[in-house]
């Protein structure tokens, strides 16, 4: 049982870095260890959220474009009674200057613990923007932080620009974390998005073949690994913390 609930939000300050595809795997492991959750859809242009968990969870949909809408989520907030909380942000929104101090003390008020994921791409500006969330982001305040470098852009060997970065090195010299989730196959991608729902639940269509079902428990089983400080882990599967380790374990899953 955890003590307070947990906010886990998914964040990248960029379109197009998998932040909603990140939070739809985390919902979905939560749910597959029948944990109540509460989903907030923020992207009133891309619903992803809400289209793939509305029949299957808790879902309120939120305009945090401006100061008042995010005081509207927090209002919101108060009266959700599931342990956890799960948000992807749109684009645009890392930098929260108007609504930092706010935010941060009604968490506290509230007893949420706010989790922050930030969803890497290889690009440059990609990397850059996580510093703007260590100095004025969530991740400035968050309880844990993990930059995800999402398999979607290459293996792990290509993200050499975030390895290498300056900013890497200040990310993990404030104790956060940094794991790195293979692509999930491109066929269990198209018929998600041809049939929005949670990932676990895709079997149950009975229209995937024994391979890519085997395959998504794969992926999902280093998904757990991945975001192990955030959810519970009903697998009992040892925590990495050296990326490398991780790596090498996402490879057996899947040789």
């Amino acid at each position: 049982m955890i003590l307070n609930k947990k906010f886990i939000v998914c964040g990248g300050n960029k379109g197009g870095v998998g932040k909603s595809f990140i939070a739809t795997a985390v919902a979905s492991l939560l749910l597959t260890d029948n944990n109540a959750i509460t989903l907030i859809e923020a992207d009133p242009t891309n619903p992803d959220i809400a289209r793939r968990f509305s029949n299957h969870a808790a879902v309120i949909l939120a305009d945090i474009s401006d100061r008042d809408g995010w005081i509207s989520l927090l209002d919101e907030l108060e009266s959700i009674e599931t342990d956890y909380i799960i948000m992807s942000l749109p684009a645009g929104m890392n930098a929260l200057d108007n609504i930092y101090s706010l935010l941060k003390r009604t968490l506290e008020s509230l007893k949420i613990d706010l989790n922050f994921i930030f969803c890497l791409s290889r690009q440059f500006d990609s990397i850059e923007l996580i510093e703007k969330s260590m100095d004025s982001g969530l991740a400035s305040f968050a309880l844990n932080n993990i930059a995800i470098q999402n398999g979607f852009f290459g293996e792990n060997e290509k993200f050499d620009r975030w390895r290498e970065s300056k900013l890497r090195k200040k990310w993990l010299e404030k104790g956060f974390e940094e794991s790195f989730l293979p692509e999930l196959n491109h066929r269990l991608v198209d018929f998600l998005e041809a049939n929005p729902m949670p990932l676990h639940l895709l079997p149950e269509t009975k229209k995937l073949s024994t391979a890519l079902r085997l395959d998504l428990d794969d992926w999902l089983n280093i998904a757990k690994i991945c975001f192990a400080s955030m959810i519970s882990d009903p697998l009992g599967n040892e925590q990495f913390t050296d990326i490398s380790e991780l790596n090498n374990y996402s490879q057996e899953l899947t040789e």
